[in-house]
C-alpha cells in the first residue's frame, strides 16, 4: 500500500500580492507626507506673518514713543523747533527734539537725555530703502565739526513713509510743517511695509500720535485747541512713493488711522 506525500503548504507571496502591498504603502505614505507637508507649510506662513507682525508692531511703537517724548520750550524755539517736509522720491521727513532713548545706539550715549532726531527714508550703497533715524545733539545745532551724522536703520522692510500734522489752532491736517513758534498737536505716520517689486501690495498702516507737550504750549501762548483728535482722521490721497497699479492708484490703501 502506498503512502501519501504531506500537501505542500504555501511558501509566499505571489508577485501580485507584493505588487498590491506596494501600491497600498505608496498611498499611505503620499497621504501621510501631503498631511505632514501642509501642515508644515502652514505653521511656516503662520510663523512668518507672526514675524512680520511683529516688525511692524515696533517700528509703530517706536515712532510712538520717539513723538510722544517730543520737547519743546516757547523759550527757545529755534532749538526745538519741528521740521516737517513733504517731498517726492523717497518719501516724507520730520525733525524734532525728544527725550527718549529709544533706538539710541551706545557709540552715540552723549546724545541721551535730549537728541535731535531726523526720521525719513534713506538708500545703502545697493539702493535699497529703509527708514532711518539720524540723532545729534539738541542744543548744538550749530556744530562745525564737519562730521556726518550717521543714518541708523529702523527697518529694512519699509518702502514708503508719509507724515501728516495737526494743527493745534484749528483741527486741521497738514502735510508739512513750517511754523518754528509751536508744535503740531499730534503726528500722523503712514508707513507701508513691504520689500519694492514684491508681487502683493504693501501692508499700510497709519497711526497718530498725540503730543502731550504741544497742549501746555497752547494754553500758555493762549491758543485754544482745535477741535481735531485723532479717532477722527479725514485722509486725502497719501503719496508714499509706491509703485503704482494700472489704474494710476497706489498699489496699497492706507488704513485707518487712530490709534494712540
Amino acid at each position: 500500500m502506498k503512502s501519501r506525500s504531506p500537501k505542500r503548504t504555501r511558501a509566499g507571496f505571489t508577485l501580485l500580492e507584493v505588487l498590491l502591498a506596494v501600491t497600498i504603502l505608496g498611498i499611505l505614505i503620499s497621504a501621510v507626507y501631503s498631511t505632514w507637508s501642509a501642515a508644515l507649510n502652514g505653521w511656516r506662513r503662520g510663523s512668518d506673518a507672526s514675524e512680520v507682525f511683529q516688525r511692524q508692531r515696533i517700528v509703530m511703537e517706536t515712532l510712538k514713543e520717539l513723538t510722544q517724548s517730543l520737547v519743546f520750550f516757547s523759550a527757545s524755539p529755534t532749538l526745538y523747533t519741528v521740521i516737517g517736509t513733504k517731498t517726492s522720491g523717497l518719501g516724507d521727513s520730520v525733525s524734532f527734539v525728544t527725550a527718549s532713548d529709544s533706538f539710541l545706539p551706545p557709540s552715540e550715549a552723549s546724545e541721551a537725555g535730549l537728541r535731535r532726531v531726523t526720521i525719513s527714508m534713506e538708500q545703502d550703497p545697493y539702493r535699497r530703502t529703509y527708514l532711518a533715524i539720524v540723532n545729534q545733539l539738541a542744543l548744538r545745532p550749530d556744530d562745525t565739526s564737519g562730521e556726518q551724522p550717521q543714518a541708523h536703520v529702523i527697518s529694512m522692510d519699509v518702502s514708503g513713509f508719509a507724515i501728516r500734522y495737526r494743527n493745534a489752532r484749528d483741527g486741521t491736517w497738514n502735510d508739512k510743517w513750517d511754523d518754528p513758534s509751536v508744535p503740531p498737536s499730534a503726528l500722523e505716520f503712514t508707513v507701508a511695509f513691504g520689500e519694492p517689486g514684491d508681487r502683493l501690495p504693501p501692508i499700510v498702516v497709519t497711526r497718530a500720535v498725540e503730543i502731550p507737550v504741544a497742549v501746555f504750549i497752547a494754553q500758555g501762548m493762549g491758543i485754544p485747541l482745535g477741535q481735531g483728535t485723532t479717532n477722527q482722521v479725514q485722509r486725502q490721497n497719501i503719496n508714499l512713493g509706491l509703485p503704482q497699479n494700472n489704474a494710476g492708484q497706489a498699489s496699497s490703501t492706507p488704513q485707518p488711522g487712530g490709534e494712540q
